[in-house]
């Protein structure tokens, strides 16, 4: 046996149907890293049935699916075949076919198919098939990196699984487990027909009661048969004297009806002829009726039509009147018309004519207007000529009258120049010292702003680690919310699929449900009412449903019917339906145990809990049926109690321990591990537990919402407190770029004012200098005066 071919189509990075063909000896597959090298030993593994999508390097599944490129879409499925050489003599595959090729392809949508020579088969058919060979999943034949050290550090039990795949015994260990799986289902078989031997030995004795009870009734069925036939004679013997005085009265009978007929023949000719008259009387009735209603239909017609008539004259008479009216207004409005008509056209006339008359003024007005504008513009012209040259000889008049003026009064006022100079000096020095004051005050205000801000900044600070710490906070509550939800669901989920459970009686007998399902759909059906299983109609504390399910056994199954009628059309509805067999409990029928002194005597001994049916809540009218059942039957905590008190009781009585260990009458004991989830009368209390774990849910669930809603009015709170500080924080950043500006006019007027000090210095010091040109500068001036007014010059020019 030796590998032939791997064929890869979409697994991981091979889009393309890739075929590899190895022939004998040794095949080295190379590459850079990132080739795809370790995805065909990940292709071998997947093939050969690996379902962690760990061990093929992968996240999910999918993953092995190739997922498309920017040149390429994404592939649907992805396909692995490989096809092995059977050939040899030894057939190292348990297969008859010399060549085997196993294919598994993966669906996106998450199906998967398996196929042996492309014929489709399970993933445990692989993995038999490649037992014993070593390149099976778990095989050793494909070793990766770390694999060595794995199988180093393995747990024995690990390691032996490997030894046991190299050794070819690891099939036979399969086949013992799956041999020893299905001993233990014959053993628990065995147990279960052991318990029906046992509940049907304990109704052998009343099943010989009954039996007697037949026999009875069969010999009084008997002795009844033989009075029904006596009584039958007398009745015949009877019945045959009552027919003959019944046939004399007959014969009278018929003679008075002979009788009787003949009077009623005369009696139906006399009718006969008063019927003739009748009816010719009757005929001319009709015709003379026919006639009245013909002339009351013509009078009908005439008073309706002479009706129409009036009714048309009076209608037309008022249109009449109507149209009169209506022409004598219209002949007014035509009056008026005209009249008006006539004004207006007199009205046109002369507004035409006032028209043209003003519209001949315009047209003169309009030349007039022209030829006065052109003047107009030749004279602006002249005017503003000698207006520019008038303005310019005034410009420089004015420039050198205030030349002079300045000059004379810089040499007028010289001499007290300095003094006025010296004082403004002392105002600008007094100026100075109160902007340094405004400086200084402005600062102080500043100061008082940034801290305010600082404070609001602190106060957002902090807010903002409040929400940090509440927003967690919520996410906890929202974390602990939603998994309390989850669980409440999944819970509901189980107590939904155990309700639909009980109602659908799953885990019940064929026979069971078939009854139960046919009552409900047609209870008619049925000769009485049928209540149920054992099981429904009774309920017990958790800590002894196992007691009670142990006692009852197959019991629980039994059906509870009104009486025999209905036990024997429930019978005979799964006869003909081949449902099976079941078992059924007559009220009318079953009779209540009495209780022995070996029951009263174990109330009295260690470990006693009760009888069995004290344990048990049921409706009184099943009371034979449960005493009949357990009331023989008790109930102690374990089962050393259980055993002493069998033991002193001498094993008469049946006893169940809490934890289902049995003593039977008799000295056998039943018992062993009771899986706590199996029986059909624990689903009451599982579903009640259920209950219980989803009121715990729901207080969860509320909890976290007032937590949450809490936290959430925290945090609009904080919100809104942040938001006041970030409000403040702004108008201080308004108040404060205010109060700055105040602060940098003051520089500004501090410096201008410093600027103004130094200048006026500086003029106090050129002041003398400029004092001896001013003389100069005034002779100057006067000579360029000129002697005439410019005005009178502009206008003799």
């Amino acid at each position: 046996m030796y590998l032939k071919s791997l064929e890869l189509h979409g697994f991981k990075s091979f889009p393309n149907k890739t075929v590899l063909t190895f022939e004998r000896g040794t095949t080295i597959v190379v590459g850079p890293n990132g080739s795809g090298k370790s995805n065909i030993s990940d292709a071998m593994r997947w093939v050969l049935g690996e379902i962690s999508s760990k061990n093929i390097r992968g996240k999910r599944m999918e993953d092995v699916i190739f997922g498309g490129t920017d040149l390429r879409r994404p592939m649907s499925y992805a396909e692995v075949s490989v096809t092995f050489d059977n050939s040899t003599p030894d057939h190292r595959i348990n297969s008859p076919y010399d060549e085997i090729t196993v294919t598994r392809r993966y669906y996106r949508s998450g199906e998967s198919e398996y196929m042996i020579n492309r014929k489709n088969c399970r993933l445990r058919d692989i993995r038999d098939l490649f037992m014993n060979t070593g390149i099976g999943k778990d095989g050793y034949s494909i070793i990766g990196q770390g694999k060595i050290a794995e199988i180093l550090s393995a747990k024995s039990e690990d390691r032996r699984n490997i030894f046991e795949e190299a050794a070819g015994i690891s099939r036979y260990r399969k086949d013992k487990e799956e041999t020893e799986k299905r001993l233990v289902g014959v053993e628990q078989n065995v147990e279960s027909v052991s318990l029906i031997f046992q509940e049907l030995d304990s109704r052998i004795g009343p099943l010989a009661r009954d039996a007697e009870k037949a026999k009875k009734y069969r010999d009084l069925l008997e002795v009844k048969k033989g009075a029904d036939v006596s009584l039958w004679l007398f009745d015949t013997q009877r019945i045959k004297a009552d027919l003959e005085k019944a046939n004399d009265i007959f014969r009278l009978a018929s003679a008075e009806y002979e009788r009787l007929k003949e009077s009623i023949a005369s009696l139906e000719q006399q009718s006969d002829r008063v019927h003739d008259k009748l009816t010719g009387r009757r005929i001319a009735s009709e015709q003379l009726l026919s006639q009245i209603n013909e002339a009351t239909k013509q009078i009908n017609s005439l008073d309706s039509s002479y009706q129409l008539a009036v009714g048309n004259i009076r209608h037309l008479t008022e249109l009449s009147m109507q149209s009169r009216q209506r022409i004598e207004e219209i002949k007014e409005e035509d009056a008026r018309i005209l009249s008006h008509k006539a004004e207006s056209a007199e009205r046109v006339t002369s507004l035409r004519s006032a028209e043209k008359i003003a519209l001949d003024s315009q047209l003169e007005l309009l030349a007039e207007m022209d030829s006065y504008s052109r003047a107009a513009l030749v004279l602006e012209e002249a005017l503003n000529e000698k207006l520019s040259r008038l303005e310019e000889i005034n410009q420089k008049i004015m420039d050198l009258r205030v030349r002079l003026d300045v000059a004379q009064k810089a040499r007028e006022d010289g001499e007290g120049k300095g003094t006025e100079l010296s004082r403004e000096i002392d105002q600008y020095l007094e100026a100075e010292k109160a902007l340094q004051a405004e400086m200084e005050r402005c600062e102080r205000n500043t100061a008082a702003y940034k801290a305010k801000i600082d404070a609001a900044q602190t106060v957002i600070t902090q807010c903002t680690d409040t929400l940090r710490s509440l927003e967690t906070e919520r996410e906890e509550e929202a974390g602990i919310l939603n998994g309390a939800s989850a669980e409440r669901s999944g819970i509901a989920q189980r107590i939904e699929s155990l309700r639909r459970m009980d109602e659908h009686f799953e885990g019940y007998q064929h026979s069971v449900r078939f009854v139960m399902q046919e009552y409900a759909k047609m209870p008619s059906a049925f000769s009485g009412e049928v209540y149920g299983p054992i099981s429904k109609l009774i309920s017990t504390d958790n800590k002894y449903i196992t007691a009670i399910e142990t006692a009852l056994g197959q019991n629980l199954q039994y059906i509870v019917v009104e009486n025999e009628e209905t036990a024997k059309s429930a019978i005979g509805i799964l006869k003909r339906a081949n449902a099976g067999r079941a078992t059924f409990y007559p009220l009318s029928a079953v009779r209540s145990t009495t209780e022995t002194d070996e029951i009263r005597r174990a109330a009295s001994f260690a470990g006693y809990v009760n009888r069995a049916d004290k344990i048990i809540s049921f409706d009184r009218k099943y009371s034979a049926v449960m005493e009949y059942l357990l009331l023989r039957t008790l109930v102690f905590d374990n089962i050393d109690h259980a055993t002493e008190a069998a033991r002193k009781l001498q094993y008469r009585v049946r006893i169940v321990t809490l934890d289902g260990q049995l003593i039977n009458a008799g000295g056998s004991f039943t018992g062993g591990s009771v899986r706590r989830d199996s029986g059909i009368l624990s689903r009451g209390g599982e579903i009640d537990a259920l209950d219980k774990r989803v009121k715990d849910c729901d207080a969860k669930i509320e909890s976290a919402k007032k937590k949450l809603s809490k936290i959430e009015e925290e945090i609009e709170l904080t919100k809104q407190k942040m938001l006041d500080a970030e409000q403040s924080r702004d108008l201080l950043y308004t108040m404060s770029r205010a109060q700055f500006s105040e602060l940098d006019n003051a520089n500004a007027k501090l410096d201008a004012n410093s600027a103004l000090l130094k200048k006026l210095q500086a003029d106090k010091e050129r002041l003398s200098e400029d004092s001896g040109r001013f003389d100069a500068d005034i002779l100057s001036l006067g000579t360029e005066l000129p002697k005439r007014s410019p005005i009178s010059t502009v206008i003799l020019e």
